[in-house]
């Protein structure tokens, strides 16, 4: 929900995105946003100031019958003003389920005192415990505190406290350089980039994670080389980093596509010649290698069954939904590549069937579809691509007489970005036709 706001720095009034409802069931994004420390946060477009809104929030989760409230002690609110607004927004998320939902917990949720209690419940649905949260905390704090210390502290910490550096660590640097290079903090980047370096090769996490790096730097040159990964080419890496299990693993999920008949096929056959050339220890870690990569394929087929299962139940809703418009906002969150993959799959079959009533139907969901994502396109996006997609000079020149309230420096950043996307794709009218809208623009600046 947009809702307007005063920067409390400078005055400047904005609108910022808040959302109270966190119900994992409808809109699992925000789930993920929250967790991302993301939801909620508004920052200045005038001085820059910002961070996260204290807002009531309620989450409900019917996975694990959570239902929490949690109201930040610096909205002052009598008791009475507390409990009404409980009441509001336990009947706005309770009158959005189906009867079939509403189970007993949602009546009385769960009353929250503190932030920090509300994220570590959210955080156990997750997997992760108060241990686990605790030890983050604890690495939080001690990055904290090196990347302002100077080297003779920077060694002693590295010392002391090297069992709290492993790879969760590591992210946990990298976020920060990200957001130093965000916020064009060049003395907090060069800084936080030569703790990095330092860590990598003066602690055991580091000099891991350095080998996996040159692993998949080597996977992924030769996958270039060739043209892509091939189940022979994913074998040869995975033999090449035996012992190195992490390096294995991260092979595997960048090449999961390989995960093929044929590369079990071959994975047999080195296992045989290692056998026959007397190579126990190869054997071993061969055969371990191969239980695990069943498992994972196994894993992977129930996973990819489940998506195509959840994506035809979405389908099937729709195609029953009365308004098929709200039906479609509402599931939104739903609508990604494998949905998109299965209604291009029916669309092809009820064509080759011939089923016209059934095509009509698919045909209207995948329009209305299209037209619910343009119009959450920023103007300048839905702009650009009329005129990319005008038939003639006449037609673009109208559109820019029509919309010259768009017409800045920020669209042209815009076609220089989609320039390069398509770049070395080989579509040089694609690029013709950019470059010829960029010059159109540009005599209008």
């Amino acid at each position: 929900m947009r809702t307007q706001l005063n920067c409390p720095q400078c005055g400047t009034p904005f609108a910022a995105e808040v959302n109270q409802i966190i119900d994992v069931d409808s809109s699992p994004q925000l789930k993920q946003q929250f967790l991302a420390g993301q939801l909620n946060v508004a920052v200045c477009p005038a001085c820059g100031a910002g961070g996260q809104l204290a807002t009531p929030l309620i989450y409900h989760d019917s996975a694990y019958e959570l239902f929490m409230v949690y109201i930040p002690q610096e909205i002052h609110m009598s008791q009475m003003e507390r409990e009404q607004m409980i009441g509001r927004m336990t009947r706005q998320v309770v009158d959005n389920l189906p009867p079939e939902k509403r189970k007993a917990y949602l009546f009385q949720p769960q009353t929250i005192l503190n932030m920090q209690t509300f994220a570590e419940k959210v955080l156990e649905t997750e997997g992760i415990t108060k241990e686990m949260i605790e030890r983050q905390r604890k690495q939080s704090e001690l990055l904290n505190t090196l990347a302002r210390a100077d080297n003779d502290v920077i060694d002693y910490l590295l010392k002391d406290r090297k069992g709290e550096i492993d790879e969760t660590f590591f992210a946990m640097l990298q976020s920060y350089i990200d957001n130093a290079q965000q916020t064009q903090n060049d003395k907090l980047l060069v800084k936080l980039t030569n703790l990095r370096a330092k860590l990598m090769t003066e602690t055991p996490a580091g000099q891991q994670l350095e080998k996996e790096q040159i692993a998949m730097h080597r996977f992924s040159r030769d996958a270039k080389k060739q043209g892509g990964i091939s189940p022979a080419l994913l074998l040869e890496h995975i033999v090449k980093n035996l012992g190195n299990d992490g390096a294995i693993e991260k092979l595997v999920m960048t090449g999961q596509s390989a995960l093929t008949y044929d590369f079990f096929a071959l994975l047999t056959a080195e296992l045989e010649q290692q056998e026959k050339d007397g190579n126990q220890e190869t054997v071993r870690q061969l055969t371990a290698v191969r239980e695990d990569l069943l498992q994972v394929q196994s894993q992977l087929q129930a996973a990819s069954q489940q998506m195509v299962d959840e994506a035809m139940a979405t389908l099937q809703a729709l195609l029953r939904a009365p308004n098929k418009e709200e039906a479609i906002r509402q599931n939104m969150e739903r609508l990604d590549d494998a949905f998109m993959y299965i209604l291009s799959a029916n669309i092809a079959q009820a064509t080759q069937q011939g089923d016209q009533d059934h095509l009509q139907a698919l045909s209207n969901i995948q329009s209305l579809i299209v037209k619910e994502i343009e119009s959450q396109y920023p103007p300048e996006v839905i702009f650009l691509n009329q005129l990319m997609e005008a038939e003639s000079e006449a037609a673009q020149q109208a559109l820019l007489n029509d919309n010259a309230h768009l017409i800045s420096p920020n669209l042209i950043q815009m076609v220089e970005a989609v320039e390069k996307q398509v770049e070395g794709l080989g579509q040089e009218d694609l690029k013709d036709r950019l470059q010829a809208v960029k010059d159109m623009i540009q005599a209008r600046l």
